[in-house]
């Protein structure tokens, strides 16, 4: 297979690149009409001379400099020079065998005033215009498919990067929002527009800084100030409807089946949508949700994201986001509405449902000295979850200057579950240490109610701004716990036995007030003036009562005090910041004072009170020097209300944990460095960033195991605990012509922590270094032939200062490769394989993992509205989940079962006007 696929893209490129014709180069200096003054990024275009066609171009470089390569020879050619503020340079002319190349020498363009638009005919715009901080694309000269939408127009411009799940960035650096001719289309998420609109009605695609992020945050470092892209439309969209339904069966009963629909009509915008499925995919891809399902207009507050595609926004799952088969359903609506020129209204309700079954061995190795125990289990487990939400936002743009926000929400969860687990411990020296059998049973009821509201303020002195948040949370969670467990013992070649029927119940409630308050102002041209507040009130309520059924009734109502409290936590916490930011060309510094304070009260039932006051003067320093940014930061976090808790969680009778109420603040020192780079000129991007932070006071957890191989484990504090951590990428474009176009890529992330270990009152520091280097390819001829191929190693080594404890190490490999063709019409052809290795997982557990998944396309309809999608999951049957880590002085390796080989047959109709490419790996979306 990967012979194949290597094969058949060199043969491809290779007979591009055969025939491809000779080409000439045109070069030349651009300059002022002084000629002193160089003029950079000015757009060079060669077009045909006889009908205007664009043939390529160039951007000038800083010192006026441009090489226009690819120009065809014997053909009769146009060079046009432009440059924001100064006039158009136009000449004719021919290239030839003889000639093939040709210097214009120095040319100078003197000021003009009008607007380029006044000045060229729209054949002879330039690709490319750059206008002080703003660049502008003419979509006219990257040409798309007829079927193509704005993302894949996105995916042609010079610096703009879509990935797989439609996040884009420009130059290095995120698009945060993305305007319809200047106003907000379905909110501002910028895929609602990219994957519903058509390319072909696109005049141009303008770029700039947030500014409203900028005024958030003024001392924010360029590479981390995001982009705001505006779609100028060549005639303005009124009014439309679109969105898409699709059902699907297959073989062992698999099914999903879903609808998303959308209508815009002037100001108004309503989003509806429905899904259902068992193939553990979510029944929408994050990007339609967020984007055509409008996530993104009413906030996001959590995100979690699996490798396999699945995803939860809010504490919402839309499936795929646990373990084993899954079954999901959802649905919900958005409704967004402009109320006048000044007032944005939005409303929002979605459900979501997930029922797992699963089944998973764990097999975790610990080594002491010259002993070794392995621990073993092995889980059964059906789990149900629900979620209600509404939320929405209203926002009042009070004037040109100031604006005020409000998001409340309302979040109802219910979950319920059963589990069987079977333990057995072993060691090399003892065949058996002990077996345990455990059922649990649990419920769990979640409410949680949340506000924000936010004012923003710039004034007319330049560089003066004002932002204020506050925000309110109210929460509370029951939880219900039933074990029933029999634990069997193995000593001195005795069998002891015993037996756990318990429920312990966990109520936590939390209430927190947040105020957060940034001003910026400006002393002079380069000295600024920075003042931050932030200031919170909590508290956090974790009451404990557990309950034994020592006569197997099922009643449950013998009330266990030892293993019974509870905690009350009052407290506050602020943190005044004040710096002085100097500021040069591209160069910048911003030293300043933290001045933090901590006041809490800890009062348990059956503890002594805790009263903890602290107070800390700490420095900060922000150095940038161009796209260079060197943070250094001090801060001070205390514990969580779990750790705190002085009772046993025996739930686990093999595992038991307990918290330490004397646990104190943890002060962090961080450092953080990163730089982006994008070179238009050569089509290179990269980026590189280095973290790290040394902790005084850093919570971590002391083990202690006793001679049945039971472990009990509690957080303690620690000082000297320090991580670093890096990576970077860097990515080079190469276009042979306009249909040809070749990426390569690559990438190295990095984890070095220096930690503590204390086990069985062995107290060792601890050396853990992960190196993962990756590299990426991808091809595209025209659309109609893509492939992707990528591939990694991951590394970990553990080394411990005390001899007692061995060094520990791992290597992983993986592997994806995807092929596309899109040929003949109305066909499109897909597959991918993905290869996983973990060469030293424990014996019974699989080491290498093929998965090959293929896909055949069939469009029909008017404008290809109709698909009938037959897809093939897992061909050679081998999927399951492997993975393998190192933690303390462990290994652990978990197997999960997943879904294993089945054929589907997909029926999928887009209801719009205009449709998007078919095919390609089905990441987060099934289309």
């Amino acid at each position: 297979m990967y012979r194949f696929y290597i094969t058949v893209l060199f043969c491809l490129i290779s007979t591009g690149l055969i025939a491809q014709s000779p080409k000439g180069i045109i070069t030349g200096k651009l300059t002022d009409s002084t000629g002193k003054q160089p003029l950079s990024l000015a757009t060079v275009a060669v077009f045909n001379a006889k009908d205007t066609t664009l043939i390529t171009y160039r951007l000038s470089d800083p010192q006026g400099f441009f090489k226009v390569p690819g120009i065809p020879l014997n053909d009769s050619c146009r060079i046009i020079i432009t440059h924001a503020g100064s006039e158009a340079y136009r000449r004719n002319f021919l290239l030839s065998g003889i000639q093939p190349q040709l210097d214009l020498g120095t040319i100078k363009l003197s000021p003009d005033a009008r607007l380029m638009e006044e000045v060229l005919v729209v054949a002879e715009r330039p690709p490319v215009i750059v206008r002080k901080d703003t660049i502008e694309f003419n979509a006219e000269a990257f040409k798309t498919l007829p079927s193509a939408l704005v993302e894949d127009l996105l995916r042609k411009l010079p610096g703009v990067e879509v990935d797989a799940q439609g996040n884009i960035t420009v130059n290095g650096r995120k698009v945060n929002k993305l305007y319809v001719d200047g106003k907000e289309f379905f909110g501002s998420d910028p895929q609602m527009a990219t994957k519903n609109l058509p390319a072909n009605i696109i005049d141009k695609i303008q770029v700039t800084d947030d500014k409203e992020q900028m005024n958030q945050n003024p001392d924010l470092p360029k590479g981390q100030i995001g982009q705001v892209i505006n779609l100028k439309l060549k005639k303005a969209i009124k009014k439309g409807w679109f969105g898409k339904a699709y059902a699907g069966a297959g073989t062992d009963k698999r099914y999903e089946a879903g609808g998303i629909f959308n209508l815009f009509r002037d100001t108004l915008q309503v989003s509806l949508l429905g899904y259902t499925n068992n193939i553990n995919r979510p029944g929408f891809g994050m990007n339609d949700i967020m984007s055509t399902g409008g996530f993104n207009r009413s906030g996001i507050n959590s995100m979690m994201v699996m490798s396999d595609g699945g995803f939860a926004l809010n504490n919402i799952s839309f499936g795929g986001t646990g373990q084993g088969i899954q079954h999901s359903t959802g649905a919900g609506f958005n409704m967004n509405n402009q109320l006048g020129k000044k007032v944005t209204l939005n409303l929002q309700y979605f459900y979501g449902q997930v029922k797992s079954d699963i089944h998973q061995l764990n097999n975790r190795q610990q080594f002491f000295n010259d002993t070794s125990m392995t621990t073993r289990n092995e889980n059964n487990e059906h789990t149900t979850n629900n979620v209600h939400r509404i939320g929405g936002f209203i926002k009042w743009e009070v004037d040109s200057l100031s604006a005020i926000e409000f998001r409340p929400t309302v979040s109802i969860k219910t979950a319920h579950g059963q589990s069987n687990i079977h333990y057995n411990t072993y060691s090399n020296y003892e065949p058996l240490l002990n077996e345990s059998d455990n059922e649990e049973r649990r419920k769990n009821n979640t409410t949680e109610f949340s506000q924000l509201i936010s004012y923003n303020k710039k004034f007319r002195k330049g560089g003066r701004t004002l932002y204020m948040s506050g925000t309110f949370r109210l929460s509370g969670n029951n939880d219900h716990q039933y074990n029933d467990a029999e634990n069997i013992f193995y000593t001195n070649q005795q069998q002891v036995s015993t037996m756990l029927n318990q429920l312990r119940n966990r109520n936590l409630g939390n209430t927190s007030l947040d105020f957060w308050a940034n001003y910026n102002e400006p002393v002079s041209k380069k000295l600024s003036l920075q003042f931050n507040e932030s200031f919170n009130f909590f508290r956090n309520k974790d009451e404990v009562k557990t309950f034994d059924d020592t006569n197997n009734s099922n009643k449950y109502n013998e009330l266990n005090d030892a293993l019974s409290n509870g905690l009350n936590r009052n407290g506050w916490r602020s943190n005044t910041r004040a710096a002085l930011k100097y500021s040069h060309k591209s160069f910048s510094i911003s030293p300043g004072i933290n001045y933090q304070l901590l006041n809490i009260d800890n009062r348990f039932q059956k503890n002594p009170s805790i009263a903890q006051q602290f107070n800390y003067i700490l420095p900060s320093l922000q150095i940038n020097i161009s796209s260079l940014n060197i943070g250094y930061n001090v801060n001070a976090s205390e514990p969580q209300v779990d750790d705190l808790q002085p009772v046993e969680n025996n739930t686990n009778p093999l595992f038991i944990t307990r918290g330490n109420p004397l646990l104190k603040p943890s002060i962090n020192h961080s450092l953080n460095v990163q730089t982006y780079k994008y070179n238009m000129k050569s089509n290179i991007n990269y980026n590189l960033y280095i973290y790290g932070v040394i902790s005084n006071n850093a919570i971590i957890r002391e083990r202690t195991v006793d001679k049945n191989g039971v472990q009990y484990t509690a957080p303690v504090n620690a000082n000297g605990i320090w991580e670093m951590q890096g990576g970077g990428g860097i990515n080079k474009q190469f276009k042979f012509n306009k249909d040809w176009k070749f990426s390569l890529g690559s990438s190295m992330w990095g984890r070095y922590n220096r930690g503590l270990i204390i086990i069985n009152s062995i107290r060792t520091n601890t050396q853990n270094l992960n190196l993962n280097p990756g590299i990426n390819v991808s091809f595209n001829w025209n659309d109609k032939f893509e492939f992707r191929q990528n591939y990694a190693v991951g590394w970990t080594r553990s080394r411990y200062a005390n001899d007692a404890l061995p060094g520990l190490e791992i290597t992983t490999h993986n592997s994806g490769s995807e092929l596309i063709i899109r040929m003949p019409k109305h066909w499109v052809w897909e597959t991918s394989l993905d290869y996983r290795y973990n060469p030293q997982v424990a014996e019974g557990i699989q080491k290498s993992i093929y998965r090959w998944n293929a896909a055949l396309n069939f469009l029909f309809l008017k404008d290809d509205k109709g698909q009938l999608k037959l897809s093939a999951f897992d061909l050679l049957n081998q999927n399951t989940s492997i993975y393998r880590t190192v933690t303390d002085n462990y290994i652990n390796d978990v197997e999960t079962t997943v879904l294993k080989r089945y054929f589907m047959l997909t029926f999928t109709y887009n209801i719009r006007n205009f449709g998007g490419k078919v095919g390609g790996r089905e990441r987060l979306f099934l289309f």
